[in-house]
Formats: C-alpha cells, structure tokens, sequence
C-alpha cells in the first residue's frame, strides 16, 4: 500500500498503533514509547517509500510492525545496558553468596587434554573449521570418527574443569 494523503495514514496508524503498543508492553515499556517508536517507524516507512526501496509484497501495516520490532528491540537492549553504577552498588548481595572459583584461563583447559585436543578444538571453535576440513587436516577415516574424537576432547576438559572445581571446593 502507498501511502499518499492523511487519510491513508491516520488508517495506518490507527492499524499498527494496537499491535506496536502490545509489542512495547511485553518488554516493560510505555504507552509513550511505543508511540515514539511507532511515529519513527512510519517515518522510515515513509521514507523507504519515497525513495522507492520498499520490498513489493509486503502490506505497508506489516512493515511498519517489523521496523518497530526492530526499533523496539534496540531501544530496550540500550535501556537495559545502561543502568547506573549507583544502582548495581544498592544491590544487596544475599548472605548465601559464594564467590567464584578464580578463573583459569581456557587455554590451561585445553592444555590438560593434550596437544591433538587442543590442535582439534581450536581448529573447530576458534578457526571455525568444519568437520570435514578436520576430517581431512586431522587424517580420520571418516565424518563420524573426526566428530567423535571432538566429542571425547570436548569431554576431557569438561571432566577436568569438573575435577578441578570440585577440588577448589573441597580444598
């Protein structure tokens, strides 16, 4: 739909208006922002409309209600990312709080499991390698050995992270 008069506008408006407002309320928010956001998406809208970059089959109402999905979402993630430091420090810590093991880095982990571990790991995780590239780096015979021999790795320095928490606890 190509919005082109006030008419057409008040009806979009009055269409997107109830669904914007519900989308708001399930993340905690305002009769006011979902008016904010929804005044900032028609204009997007109407902007994308302007300089014809509109995709063809969508109805003007559903596109609006995704930007402000869209907007919505960011709003609230920037919200959430700002709370003041004065706000965490009131924050009562319960007496039952025990404070974390000390943090061994992952590298120490992964040294316990070996140097082929280790190789294989990083190879999949961090060089993000396919099973089968390691399949071919690695020299297994097939698929499913290359995912098993991840698995067993993966197990070893779950078991030692394990082992080495229980003693932290213990000890």
């Amino acid at each position: 739909m190509q919005v082109q008069d006030n008419k057409q506008l008040e009806e979009l408006y009055r269409l997107t208006m109830p669904q914007v407002a519900r989308l708001v309320a399930r993340l905690n928010g305002r009769p006011d922002t979902a008016r904010d956001i929804l005044h900032d998406a028609i204009i997007i809208y109407l902007e994308k409309q302007q300089n014809n970059t509109l995709p063809e089959l969508k109805a003007a109402s559903a596109y609006i209600i995704g930007i402000a999905r869209v907007l919505c979402v960011r709003q609230f993630k920037q919200q959430i990312s700002s709370i003041p430091l004065e706000w965490a420090s009131e924050q009562v810590i319960p007496e039952d709080y025990f404070e974390p093991p000390p943090e061994q880095p992952v590298m120490e982990y992964l040294k316990t499991a070996g140097k082929k571990c280790m190789d294989l790991l990083k190879a999949f995780y961090y060089e993000s390698r396919s099973i089968s590239d390691i399949t071919s780096i690695f020299h297994f015979r097939t698929l499913h050995s290359a995912s098993v021999q991840k698995y067993k790795c993966l197990e070893k320095v779950r078991n030692h992270i394990k082992q080495t928490d229980y003693e932290e606890r213990i000890g």
